[in-house]
């Protein structure tokens, strides 16, 4: 490379020598008027080539000044970024063993470092958050949402910091604004139908679980959302009950049976409203429609209530004489027939029909209760005793209760949706270990 510089040098001087041979003249160059200079015709090209030079080499060493100072820039960015990542692995890695004093001090050292880095703003919001510091939580989320406004990551963190606090309006304001950018967000809809629920506001809760079910879902969990739309209908049936509209109830209740006739827990709230409206017949009629089309004891069960009360004892009997007829084998269906027996103190036949059934098939303690309590009206004491010993683990010997036929929680009342698995329709009596089977 130098010694092509050094060619150069060589073949310019021996330019400039051949032109100081053939150009001895001289030239005049007016400085300022009145200032005139008689400068050799071989200096003047000298002199206008080092200018040129000179110039060249300003250029050069300005651009090349700027372009150090760029690279200088450019490293100690990239040393400062650099830095920060290994912070912000630090302090993650802190952050999920909940080593929450380590991390905190790391992301504050990025945030000291640098204001805008949004998800260490996230993370110290995390961390308050899982501390159960709602109001730092907040601060920090705010401040994440200021530099990115439409992140959907923040707007989530601020909507659950929101909920936490029971502040439900503010946490479904945000999550408005996630539906507003990304309208078919499922954990958004989810998120919003689950505050919908707790607040207990079941009209808007169903608009939000129609949009649920445009989203796209697969056969599975578009059944479950189907179902769920149904129990949704259910609860809000529940809450016009509750508030004495009944006429809007019934309509619901109505209009769920319509669609889904094996809906048990439909037929025994639409009875529930009639009765609310005294409206004795109506009732009835649903609750024996109820049971043709379901079977279900629970219904059964709901009906001896019902006819007792009304001091139709003997119409209750023809009902369960008339379903033993078509359900000969059904052994749960004889228990039941004998409690109701021995409810009306009619004990000779409850015992005919207790002892009728097939304990190879039916050995409950609930059965060898009920067989304690008859024996014990009969006087037959010791017989008593020992069907008694067989049910000794019965705390309420004839009080049969009911259970969830999904997850077994074991209630002494009926409810239309399981309070620990949440599913609709569930409840069914726990005979002879119905729900551990």
């Amino acid at each position: 490379m130098w010694i092509f510089v050094y060619f150069l040098i060589i073949l310019f001087l021996a330019v400039l020598s051949l032109l100081t041979i053939f150009n001895k003249g001289s030239v005049e160059i007016t400085v300022w008027e009145g200032y005139i200079y008689e400068v050799p015709v071989i200096a003047l090209i000298l002199a206008s080539t080092l200018f040129g030079l000179l110039s060249a080499l300003t250029v050069s060493a300005i651009s090349g000044t700027r372009r150090y100072i760029e690279h200088w820039q450019t490293q100690r960015q990239e040393k400062k970024v650099r830095k920060i990542q290994g912070l912000y692995a630090k302090g993650l890695d802190a952050f999920f063993a909940r080593r929450y004093k380590e991390a905190l001090e790391l992301f504050t050292r990025i945030i000291e470092s640098d204001p805008s880095h949004l998800n260490a703003l996230l993370r110290l919001g995390d961390i308050h958050f899982d501390k159960g510091e709602f109001s730092r939580a907040k601060e920090f989320y705010l401040r994440a949402k200021k530099i990115k406004p439409g992140n959907i990551e923040v707007l989530f963190s601020i909507a659950n910091v929101f909920e936490a606090d029971k502040v439900w309006l503010e946490a479904l304001k945000y999550l408005d604004n996630i539906i507003d950018i990304d309208e078919n967000n499922p954990k958004a809809l989810f998120k919003k139908r689950e505050l919908y629920e707790v607040t207990g506001k079941w009209e808007e809760l169903l608009d939000v679980q129609q949009k649920i079910l445009k989203i796209d879902l697969s056969p599975p969990e578009m059944q479950t959302e189907e179902r769920n739309l149904t129990g949704f209908r259910f609860e809000m049936g529940n809450h016009y009950l509750e508030e004495g509209a009944t006429d809007k109830a019934i309509k619901i209740f109505k209009s769920i049976i319509k669609k889904e006739e094996s809906f048990v827990a439909a037929y025994l709230t639409l009875a529930e409203a009639y009765l609310k409206d005294a409206d004795n017949d109506e009732a009835e009629k649903t609750l024996t429609k109820g049971y043709e089309a379901t079977s279900s004891m629970v219904i059964l069960a709901r009906i001896e209530d019902h006819l007792i009360a009304l001091g139709e004892p003997g119409r209750t009997i023809e009902i369960y004489q008339k379903a033993i007829q078509n359900s000969k084998y059904d052994q749960k269906l004889q228990f039941l027939f004998a409690k109701l027996y021995y409810r009306l103190e009619m004990i000779d036949y409850a015992l005919e029909t207790a002892t009728a059934i097939d304990t190879s098939t039916f050995d409950s303690s609930e059965l060898h209760a009920l067989l304690g309590n008859i024996y014990e009206r009969r006087s037959q004491h010791d017989r008593a005793v020992e069907e008694l010993k067989k049910a000794v683990m019965v705390e309420r010997p004839l009080m049969v209760p009911f259970c969830c036929s999904k997850c077994g929680y074991i209630s002494k009342d009926w409810a239309g949706r399981c309070p620990q698995c949440k599913l609709w329709d569930t409840f069914t009596l726990d005979l002879n270990g119905t729900c551990k089977a």
